[in-house]
């Protein structure tokens, strides 16, 4: 997937504002939508599918947040939160609703530019690691993003959770530290609040592999130490 061919909503309903990122991300290369309310979202999903999503929280008719849990139940898009609510509290409640990213005005358009080229770097399965053909254990598929079992029960994962069971998946079974998972996940905010939605995460990850039959969950947490993957993960 090229620059060209990224498709991307951005949700806000400042009008100078929306209009200003959108000609900047088409400037870019980029395929962009503008919607300034909830009900103009959802009428764009209704025409197309969206690879990344760039939400503002304050809309006029719908949180933000309402838009940023759907698209996290019923797509793999990638989501960006952009407001001016900045508080912790806030930032963790973006985070609970499934964002990739939180993001608080004002930012510019490059860096939302960038931030929107380092997410995609996640989505773009071509530049994920090769397919492992052996199929044992678990399988952490990189293309329908799920996390499935041999017998071919499946859950849906966001991109955070598969980059953290990436990083799990490399340690062979021994392992990351917290400090380690956090200097990739949150590279740029390494603090209580990103070590809390790391909890935050693993808790939704962990309640996602219960609900799959037959099999104990591998996630564990070892205190002092971080996280691990207790059972083989092939990746495909």
């Amino acid at each position: 997937m090229g620059v060209e061919s990224l498709r991307i909503i951005i949700v806000e309903d400042d009008q100078v504002l929306r209009e200003s990122v959108i000609e900047y991300l088409k400037l870019v290369g980029y395929q962009v939508t503008g919607a300034g309310s909830g009900r103009e979202f959802y009428r764009a999903l209704d025409a197309g599918s969206y690879d990344i999503a760039v939400i503002d929280v304050g809309l006029p008719d719908q949180s933000g947040l309402v838009l940023a849990d759907y698209l996290r139940e019923n797509s793999n898009t990638g989501i960006i939160i952009l407001t001016a609510r900045d508080s912790e509290e806030d930032q963790h409640s973006g985070y609970e609703a499934g964002a990739d990213l939180y993001l608080t005005k004002p930012v510019s358009t490059r860096v939302l530019a960038s931030a929107i080229a380092k997410l995609s770097e996640r989505l773009i399965p071509s530049t994920l690691p090769t397919v492992i053909e052996e199929q044992t254990g678990w399988i952490l598929n990189l293309t329908s993003w799920t996390l499935s079992t041999v017998e071919n029960a499946s859950v849906k994962l966001t991109s955070i959770e598969i980059e953290f069971l990436k990083l799990l998946s490399k340690s062979a079974g021994a392992g990351a530290s917290r400090d380690t998972l956090l200097q990739h996940i949150y590279p740029n905010r390494i603090d209580d609040y990103s070590s809390r939605s790391l909890d935050a995460l693993v808790r939704r990850l962990r309640g996602k592999i219960s609900r799959l039959p037959g099999k104990p969950n591998p996630l564990k947490s070892s205190y002092g130490i971080g996280f691990s993957f207790t059972e083989p993960l092939s990746i495909r």
